[in-house]
C-alpha cells in the first residue's frame, strides 16, 4: 500500500480562483472575435485593456500560488509518519542544502520538488535529510532530522537501506563524501544522480568523478539559453543513471508535447525521463496522459493568431485602398 500521502495538495479555494481567473481571462478571447464579427475594430486603448487583463490575471496567480504553497508548507509529513504509512522500501534523496533555494518557481503551483517526489513516490516514499534549523522545510520529499555529531554513519546507514539513492549533482565536500560512500553502499543499480542545468559545475563534478566512482562520467553538450524554455521551470538538464557494469546513462529531460498541466507541469516531464528507472525495479509506467485544457489552450493560441493575421491583412488592404484612392 503506498498510503494515503500525496507531495502535492488537493483542490483548495486557491486552485479554484486560480481557474476561474483564467476561464475569465480566456473567455475574452471568443467574445472579441464575436465583437469583431460584428464590424467593431479594437482601438489601442481596447488592446491595453486586453492585454492588462492578462497581466494581473499573471500576478493573482502568483498571490495566490504563493498562498497554495503556505497552505502545503502546514500540511507537511515527517519521514517517520509517512514510513509508518507506507511499507514499501524508501527512496533516499540527497542535495546540498542551498539547492532547495533554486527548486521553487512562480507561477505554478507546486514546486520542483514535489514534482519530482509525485513521480518517485510511485518507486518509493521519498525522503530526505532536513537542513538543521529549519523551521518548514520546502514541500516535496518528506524530511527527517539528526544530530550533526555522526551524521555520517546514520546517512551512510540511510543509502544502504534504501531501494533508490537519488542526489541531486553538487560540489560540496559533503556532497563528495556522500557519493563516494555510494559507490561502496549503494551500488551503480540503485543510483541516480541529476544534473543541475549547469555546465561548469557538471564539468567541475564530471573531472573529479573518476575519484568517486569506478567510472568516467560522460561529456554532454547542455543546451544553448535560447532553447532552456524548453524544460518549463526544472532546473535540471537531465538524469544520470548506471548500468550494472557502472557504465554512465546521461538521459536530457524533455518536455511531452500536449502532457502538461498548470497545477504540476514537471511531473510529465520526470515521468518521461525516468522511464528506465521504473522498469529497473519493476514499477508498471504509463504515459502521460494527453491535457484538455492544454489541448484546448494551444488550439485558442492558434485560432488567436490567425484571427490576427486576418485582421491585419483587412487593414493592409483598406489602407492600399486609400493609397490608391488619393493617388
Amino acid at each position: 500500500m503506498n498510503g494515503d500521502w500525496r507531495p502535492i495538495a488537493g483542490f483548495t479555494w486557491e486552485v479554484l480562483c486560480i481557474a476561474l481567473a483564467w476561464s475569465l481571462a480566456f473567455a475574452t478571447i471568443p467574445a472579441m472575435l464575436l465583437w469583431v464579427a460584428g464590424g467593431n475594430y479594437p482601438s489601442n486603448l481596447f488592446w491595453l485593456a486586453f492585454w492588462c487583463n492578462f497581466g494581473f490575471t499573471c500576478k493573482l496567480t502568483e498571490w495566490l500560488s504563493n498562498k497554495y504553497r503556505e497552505r502545503q508548507k502546514r500540511m507537511l509529513i515527517s519521514a517517520q509518519d509517512l514510513l509508518k504509512r507506507d511499507g514499501r522500501p524508501y527512496v533516499l534523496y540527497l542535495r546540498p542544502f542551498k539547492d532547495d533555494e533554486t527548486t521553487s518557481r512562480l507561477l505554478n503551483l507546486s514546486t520542483e520538488e514535489q514534482e519530482l517526489a509525485t513521480v518517485i513516490h510511485e518507486i518509493g516514499p521519498f525522503v530526505a535529510y532536513g537542513e538543521p534549523g529549519e523551521a518548514l522545510p520546502d514541500p516535496g520529499a518528506a524530511r527527517m532530522y539528526i544530530e550533526y555529531e555522526g551524521w555520517q554513519s546514520k546517512v551512510e546507514a540511510s543509502m544502504a537501506g534504501a531501494r533508490l539513492v537519488v542526489a541531486r549533482v553538487g560540489t560540496t565536500d559533503s556532497f563528495r563524501w556522500e557519493m563516494m560512500t555510494a559507490a561502496k553502499v549503494v551500488g551503480p543499480e540503485r543510483l541516480l544522480l541529476l544534473v543541475p542545468d549547469d555546465e561548469g559545475l557538471y564539468d567541475e563534478f564530471r573531472q573529479k568523478a573518476g575519484e568517486l566512482f569506478p567510472c568516467q562520467l560522460p561529456e554532454h553538450q547542455f543546451r544553448r539559453p535560447r532553447f532552456a524554455s524548453f524544460k518549463s521551470h526544472i532546473s535540471l538538464e537531465g538524469l544520470l543513471y548506471f548500468e550494472p557494469d557502472w557504465t554512465p546513462c546521461l538521459r536530457r529531460l524533455q518536455t511531452p508535447f500536449l502532457r502538461q498541466n498548470y497545477w504540476a507541469p514537471g511531473v510529465p516531464i520526470f515521468k518521461t525521463a525516468l522511464r528506465p528507472i521504473y522498469e529497473r525495479f519493476g514499477v508498471a509506467w504509463q504515459r502521460p496522459p494527453l491535457q484538455l485544457p492544454q489541448i484546448l489552450g494551444v488550439t485558442l493560441l492558434l485560432l488567436f493568431g490567425a484571427f490576427s493575421l486576418y485582421v491585419m491583412a483587412l487593414l493592409f488592404v483598406q489602407l492600399l485602398a486609400l493609397v490608391r484612392q488619393h493617388s
